[in-house]
């Protein structure tokens, strides 16, 4: 079943706070996840914690959410979208 897994980046400058981007990825895996598991990716420093969890048995996938990411400014938060970019993460529409 896939695992489908979003975050927002956030820039948190005083005067310019909003979401820079929406990444996403999607994960092919006979795994079954649970609230508390932790998720590893190459962009993150540590695992994160699965924190929840939607499945969607009808088209078959489970949502995870696993927080979401913050930057300093506008600078860094274009470095780390690229970052999330150059390790299999798309850009997500909302």
């Amino acid at each position: 079943m896939r695992m489908i897994v979003d975050l927002k980046i956030r820039c948190e400058a005083p005067t310019d706070k909003h979401v820079c981007a929406i990444v996403g990825k999607e994960i092919e895996t006979d795994l079954v996840p649970v609230v508390g598991m932790e998720l590893d990716d190459p962009v993150w420093e540590k695992p994160r914690s699965i924190e929840r969890i939607t499945i969607n048995p009808t088209e078959g996938y489970y949502y995870l959410y696993v927080g979401d990411d913050t930057a300093e400014n506008r600078d860094r938060c274009d470095q780390r979208k690229q970052l999330y970019y150059r390790n299999g993460w798309t850009r997500l529409e909302r």
